[in-house]
């Protein structure tokens, strides 16, 4: 197929868009059902639509496409895949193909020796080799679990998140996995996300849902008692795992499963503290990656389409009677009308969400932040920050978000009572900043390889006998490392220095210490670290240089 791809980008064929009625294009593709189905979904009656003629072949599409085909030689076809039409199961197979073109040779060449990388530091693959998860399609479907081995990973990203929430002033909470639907109605969630939600009912026809999203559970805490605007901001946060329904074909490894861990917070605040609020969690954002070392960071702004009010929740303000309600308008609905006196005469309030917006774009100048502005890719009931964060090969992975929401304590009347002893609205602040747990820890075991900074690396020392003779000897030293709190294992088997070496590699230790006569006679050790540079040392001395890399979450190794 390849070689047919390239012969038609050599014959430089032009690729010509032609304007066509919804009529002829049925009549024009009246063999192919697949065709027929879109143009009947796409194109209304009395209306067109467009196709492409390279040569003899002419496809349905609205494009845009190249000029010729001679755009189009540096090609490479990728894989094979099998998929449902339209991805319903009871639908017909199909076989998708992906592949991908490049301007130059040497761009596609670069692009391939990434992938290749990519492939080799797939988490899914390193993780197995260093038995950190398990995935059982039969017992639990995208649901990841944990080996002892993942949950030292995942624990040690929750205590550094437990720190910095600490410093910044987040206190954590601890909210149930269950809640009733009533309370997801009134959140807004169950309206947008039921399909994608587990939900249940018992003999008594109460509904429950297991929960999707955490800020709900926040609000409740937070309604336990009223407050004044001394007491603002209150800012939760919680490691909080979450559930959400994805397709089996769209489910895969750590970064798309079917249940994960948050680290969410949610800060309840005067409108007025807003910009200070981002600002800081900015600079949480900033500080959690450098957890990957050198790495960019790629800040997005995503705003409302002013000319789209129907995608998002807004307030409206009646004409006649002046009423002050919220709603999300779709286009089915028709016209909007007054809960109070069913005017039509309704006119949309953006104050909120302007200002809102403005607070984010203050926040990100004055954090030195160069950003990019996305019109129409705001959450529907606020606009928000997206940072994208690329690993060692060049790849962006979109991790944290800080999102502005008015219209959640609108649903749930959350207030505060101002300086004048009134009640307003306040605002919410939803953020992650590893985004989830499971994904951060995908990005972290490609970006390293697996070989992860000693901080988090499940075994941090591995300790090689050189014989039985040595075992006693290095009995002592395992148990002082792990008194001093290290994660070291002692390979006490009978075979060689070299097999013993070859069999944990995939492991991937931070450091291994190796004894023989040597180490025994000086009452010392021997360190290797992973560059295979060599150092003989004590072991007070390499307890005190580990645990101070440790400490200090370094990246890169000390000794």
């Amino acid at each position: 197929m390849e070689k047919v791809m390239r012969q038609l980008a050599n014959e430089d064929l032009s690729i010509v868009r032609e304007e066509k009625s919804r009529d002829e294009l049925l009549k024009m593709f009246h063999d192919n059902p697949f065709k027929i189905d879109k143009i009947r979904d796409n194109v209304p009656e009395g209306s067109g639509s467009s196709v492409y003629r390279q040569g003899n072949f002419t496809d349905f599409c609205t494009g845009p496409h190249v000029p010729s085909t001679s755009y189009l030689k540096n090609v490479k076809l990728l894989s094979l895949a099998s998929t449902n039409y339209k991805g319903d199961e009871g639908r017909e197979k199909l076989v998708r193909i992906y592949g991908t073109v490049f301007p130059t040779e040497k761009e596609l060449k670069d692009y391939l020796r990434m992938r290749e990388e990519a492939v080799k530091r797939d988490h899914r693959k390193v993780g197995q080799e260093m038995d950190l998860f398990v995935f059982n399609s039969e017992r639990a479907p995208g649901f990841p679990l944990y080996t002892p081995n993942g949950t030292v990973i995942k624990n040690e990203l929750v205590a550094f998140m437990r720190e910095l929430n600490e410093r910044n002033g987040w206190e954590e909470v601890s909210t149930p996995h269950i809640f009733t639907d009533t309370m997801w109605r009134q959140s807004g969630h169950y309206a947008k996300y039921k399909d994608n939600m587990y939900t249940f009912e018992f003999k008594d026809g109460t509904g429950y849902a297991v929960k999707p999203m955490n800020c709900p559970g926040h609000i409740t805490i937070f309604e336990r008692e009223p407050h004044s605007y001394r007491d603002l901001p209150v800012k939760y946060s919680e490691p909080g795992q979450v559930y959400r329904y994805e397709k089996s074909g769209e489910v895969g490894g750590l970064t798309r499963p079917r249940t994960f861990m948050i680290d969410d917070g949610h800060g309840f605040m005067r409108p007025d503290q807003l910009v200070e609020e981002i600002k800081s969690l900015i600079a949480m954002t900033r500080e959690t990656f450098m957890l990957l070392g050198e790495s960019k960071l790629d800040f997005e702004l995503s705003v409302m389409d002013e000319e789209h009010l129907e995608n998002y929740l807004i307030s409206y303000v009646c004409g006649k009677c002046v009423t002050v309600f919220h709603a999300r308008k779709v286009s089915s609905e028709g016209e909007l009308q007054c809960p109070e006196c069913g005017s039509l005469d309704i006119k949309p309030d953006l104050s909120k969400w302007r200002e809102a917006t403005d607070s984010l774009r203050t926040a990100l100048k004055e954090s030195g932040i160069v950003y990019e502005e996305l019109k129409g890719e705001a959450a529907f009931y606020g606009p928000k920050i997206d940072v994208h964060v690329a690993d060692a090969i060049g790849r962006k992975w979109q991790c944290s978000t800080i999102q502005v929401d008015f219209m959640m304590p609108v649903n749930f009347n959350l207030q505060y009572v101002n300086q004048a002893g009134k009640k307003e609205n306040l605002v919410m602040l939803h953020r992650a900043v590893f985004g989830s747990y499971e994904r951060f820890m995908a990005i972290l075991i490609e970006n390293f390889a697996g070989n992860l900074p000693t901080w988090i690396s499940p075994m941090q020392v591995f300790i090689a006998p050189v014989s039985e003779k040595f075992v006693d000897y290095s009995e002592k030293v395992l148990a002082k490392l792990r008194k001093s709190g290290l994660r070291a294992h002692l390979d006490r088997g009978s075979e060689t220095l070299n097999k013993k070496l070859k069999m944990v590699r995939e492991k991937r230790p931070s450091y291994i210490v190796v004894i023989g006569e040597r180490e025994l006679q000086s009452e010392k050790i021997t360190v290797r670290n992973r560059k295979n540079e060599q150092k003989e040392i004590t072991i007070p001395e390499f307890v005190d240089a580990i645990s101070k890399e440790i400490r200090q979450r370094s990246p890169t190794q000390s000794i």
